[in-house]
């Protein structure tokens, strides 16, 4: 299916014809990743990230957040902070 590039700002667009944008799941609010290679550039689905309590259940039980980070994490509040 051939398709013309069209000047989007400083940018370049490539519209994604209806019966392709259908058969991929496809939508306004998709996000895609641009992967470049040597045959030519993909277009790849990014997959959705799910519910919150998904990604929560998703955390291993022994995680631990890192040195640079546990401080803050662990400390008490100082001032106004909102928690």
């Amino acid at each position: 299916m051939e398709v013309r590039l069209k000047k989007w700002g400083n940018s370049i667009g490539l519209r994604i014809p209806h019966p392709l944008a259908i058969s991929w799941g496809f939508d306004e609010s998709t996000v895609v990743d641009l992967v470049e290679t040597e045959q030519g550039l993909m277009i790849r689905k990014r997959s959705s990230p799910g519910s919150l309590e998904a990604l929560l259940t998703s955390i291993p039980a022994d995680f631990t957040y890192p040195g640079d980070v546990s401080d803050f994490v662990e400390s008490e509040a100082t001032g106004q902070e909102w928690l």
